[in-house]
Parts: structure tokens; sequence; C-alpha cells
């Protein structure tokens, strides 16, 4: 998949944990203090180990848990996140 651009990540403040999993991300010139990252469940999880791991993964980077939630019935998932 092509890379998250700056300007679509800025715009939609959402990341999918995958594109960060991937690496598709550069968060380094994300220019807003909140983040929602974004986890689809997969065939053989409900996708809250993929998105605690992203969690886990940008708290090296200065980010913290806010909240987590599911959103309406699509059975996404959403951790919110602040940059400290």
């Amino acid at each position: 998949m092509a890379p998250v651009t700056p300007q679509k990540l800025a715009q939609t403040r959402i990341l999918d944990v995958d594109a960060l999993a991937r690496n598709e991300v550069d968060l380094r010139a994300y220019p807003h203090r909140h983040l929602a990252l974004l986890a689809r469940p997969g065939l053989t999880s409900s996708g809250v180990t993929r998105l605690m791991e992203g969690v886990e993964y940008l708290s090296q980077f200065g980010w913290e848990l806010v909240n987590v939630t599911d959103i309406s019935r699509n059975q996404f998932l959403y951790a919110f996140l602040r940059r400290r």
C-alpha cells in the first residue's frame, strides 16, 4: 500500500494501525496534539491486540493513551492518544 501522506493524516487525524505496523507513516511532521488510532478486527482476533501494540509503539515517541472505544456497530476499535 501507499504511504500515508502527512496531509491526509493531518486532515483526518485517524491512523490505521496496519499502516503504522507497515511503517507507512511518519508522525514527526504531524501538526496536532491528538490522534486516533484505528484497528479493524481480523479473522482470528478482535483487533484489541493490534491496537494495543500500536499504542505501545507510539508511547516510545511521546504519545499517551487517553481512551479506547468502539464506534457504533462497525466493530472498529479506536484508541485516542495525546502527544506529551
